[in-house]
């Protein structure tokens, strides 16, 4: 059995980056070898084919081919006997993807040219494989994203094409979707992800009502370099579910979104221009609006520090308007309402009028504070 690392490891070294991962390929190994490593705490996790994770977290893999047998993400059969380090490697997407290191030889195995293609800051795919697995329409402007001053190979550009066209995103999961977009907002440079979809036809099919506007693409761009990072990725959604109205099941086209994303989106769109236009409101119309907005059950001031954020990168909130609607808000929430429970026991109060008496409270304290 001879032991390699694969895939990111050795391209971000190459790149002198800091790896994030360790992934092995074990070639050659043996029923014998596998109960070897099973008895010192090795884990299975792979259904499909054996991938087992090292007490140290480590992810090794026995070399595997794979034949395409369906459509989609998961229509592979997989080989694993017999497998050699070049076969190996010739089943990955890119060919910066494609390079073993031989720790016992201290040298690189690049069949298919990654090394020259890391020089050249080129994105190619290794073999018309490529085109079988249609989730690599999405990983590709992912690594694009990543590495910003990377192209991509005109051969490669003209495959993924043809893919979109042909309707292989149809054949992905709406969740998998997902998660690839997720990724792209994690890795940051978002923007350059949705241009390249945008470019090859895809971002019409995965999110139609996206317009894509040069407007919209420098706001996510902010939002990527300056959004809080746990808003990060709601604030994203935000914008390009802007136009979009998801079904009951949280679908917007070809995309299976989260339940928080899609209700923050729906919660900027109602108050929005509430928001922009804080300042024209009379006392009782912001009384209003902050009981209709329900922060207290949103997740508390926390949530409407996300929700100015928000507006504020969007340059539709000034830093003045920011402070102004948060301390509107405290005084809102401090109004001397009283025990309304104690009221309604000794009669001053009918729970009829519960609505109205604590409006007109926070009406009067809203008064005082403008007059």
């Amino acid at each position: 059995m001879k032991k390699y690392i694969v895939g990111g490891f050795c391209r971000d070294k190459l790149l002198g980056l800091k790896p994030k991962d360790k992934d092995y390929v074990l070639v050659g190994a043996k029923p014998r070898d596998i109960a070897y490593l099973e008895s010192i705490g090795y884990k299975q996790v792979g259904a499909d084919f054996p991938v087992y994770i090292s007490p140290e977290g480590d992810e090794y893999a026995l070399a595997r081919k794979e034949r395409k047998t369906g459509s989609g993400y998961n229509g592979f059969s997989v080989e694993t006997q017999d497998v050699t380090i070049e076969e190996d490697l010739s089943r990955r997407d890119l060919t910066i993807n494609a390079i073993a290191w031989d720790n016992a030889t201290k040298t690189h195995v690049d069949p298919f040219g990654g090394k020259l293609d890391l020089k050249n800051k080129v994105l190619r795919h290794v073999s018309p494989a490529f085109g079988e697995d249609p989730l690599r329409i999405l990983r590709l402007p992912r690594l694009k994203t990543r590495y910003p001053d990377f192209t991509v190979h005109p051969s490669t550009d003209e495959l993924v094409r043809q893919m979109v066209a042909q309707g292989d995103l149809e054949h992905l999961a709406k969740e998998r979707i997902y998660v690839e977009f997720e990724k792209a907002f994690a890795d940051g440079n978002c923007n350059e992800f949705l241009l390249y979809l945008k470019s090859i036809g895809a971002l019409a099919v995965l999110l139609p009502d996206f317009n894509c506007t040069a407007k919209e693409i420098e706001i996510i761009k902010k939002i990527s370099e300056r959004a809080t990072e746990n808003y990060l990725s709601d604030f994203i959604w935000c914008v390009l579910l802007s136009n979009a109205t998801p079904d009951k099941k949280f679908i917007s086209g070809h995309v299976q979104l989260s339940v928080k994303s899609v209700k923050f989106s729906n919660f900027i769109k109602r108050f929005s221009d509430n928001i922009i236009k804080f300042r024209k409101k009379k006392p009782d119309e912001m009384v209003t609006m902050f009981t209709e907005m329900n922060i207290k059950n949103n997740g508390g001031e926390e949530f409407l520090y996300k929700v100015i954020e928000y507006f504020v990168l969007r340059r539709e909130v000034d830093a003045e308007l920011a402070l102004l609607i948060i301390k509107v808000f405290d005084r809102w929430t401090d109004a001397p309402i009283g025990n309304i429970e104690d009221m309604i026991q000794n009669g001053t109060l009918a729970m009829s009028d519960i609505r109205e008496y604590v409006s007109r409270v926070r009406t009067e304290e809203l008064q005082r504070m403008f007059s």
